[in-house]
């Protein structure tokens, strides 16, 4: 039987994950952390629909890394290191100065963006997973009855994204089906307008469902067992919380460090699993 896991563990999880990434500010640290973000969430299983919305924030850090790159090669700053190539350069305003477009493209300036990017990617990731890992109704078992009608309407909330995911990939196939093309800018047009539809259909079916049960009618609403935070879950956060407050003053070789990093972050597989 698969052990069930606290709503907040894996949003806990993330946040210190990322509390270490910028407090260690080293793109090998952040690498490892995207890598290592992968390898747990499919280690510990996805849903069809849940992993629809973990690879679209893996596709959301891969756009932010080709929009920043290709920003530090044609835009940025002068900066020393071995020349890669050379752009035309461009003149600018006099209030721009300090900023050039086009020119020298350095090492210098490709590894400064990569190192920045890669921390935000790291980030999307993190989250990404945490969100893909708990489903809102999980957290909306867990919160105090005090705060039930804010949770209720932050987890409405938070389902737009695999739900908007699975719209799209739902009229997509119907499309292809249909012989049409599903691919490309263009097929956004007709995407778009299903996908509204289907939503403002689902929004109507929700609040009649709401109404039909008599929500807001009581002031204490009934509430499924939530599942309780055990020893398990402090084990498993307490290596995530050295990470982030004493891991990075540490003074540790280059390969150690990396290798006590990765098996910090996989922690969690042997106590949760």
């Amino acid at each position: 039987m698969k052990r069930e896991i606290h709503p907040t563990f894996f949003w806990l999880w993330a946040f210190f994950l990322v509390t270490a990434l910028i407090r260690l500010d080293e793109i090998r640290f952040n690498v490892l952390a995207i890598f290592a973000t992968v390898a747990l969430v499919y280690l510990f299983g996805l849903t069809p629909n849940r992993a629809r919305v973990f690879k679209l924030a893996l596709r959301l850090a891969v756009l932010a890394v080709f929009i920043r790159m290709l920003f530090a090669i044609f835009i940025g700053v002068p900066m020393p290191g071995n020349t890669l190539f050379t752009l035309p350069l461009i003149q600018l305003p006099d209030f721009l100065v300090g900023i050039r477009l086009g020119g020298d493209v350095t090492t210098q300036r490709l590894s400064t963006a990569l190192a920045e990017v890669s921390l935000f990617a790291a980030l999307i990731i993190a989250f990404g997973a945490a969100n893909s890992l708990t489903t809102p109704t999980k957290i909306l078992k867990a919160i105090p009855r005090r705060l039930y009608g804010v949770g209720v309407a932050t987890a409405l909330a938070t389902t737009l994204t695999p739900q908007l995911a699975a719209s799209v990939s739902r009229v997509r196939q119907a499309q292809f089906l249909r012989g049409q093309s599903a691919t490309g800018i263009k097929s956004w047009r007709r995407i778009g307008t299903p996908v509204l539809e289907e939503s403002l259909a689902r929004s109507l079916d929700l609040a009649a469902s709401l109404e039909a049960r008599g929500y807001g009618a009581y002031v204490n609403p009934s509430r499924y067992r939530a599942i309780k935070w055990d020893l398990n879950h402090l084990v498993a956060l307490l290596p995530l919380i050295y990470l982030a407050l004493i891991f990075p003053l540490l003074t540790i070789p280059s390969s150690l460090a990396i290798f006590f990093f990765a098996l910090i972050l996989l922690s969690p597989l042997v106590a949760l699993r």
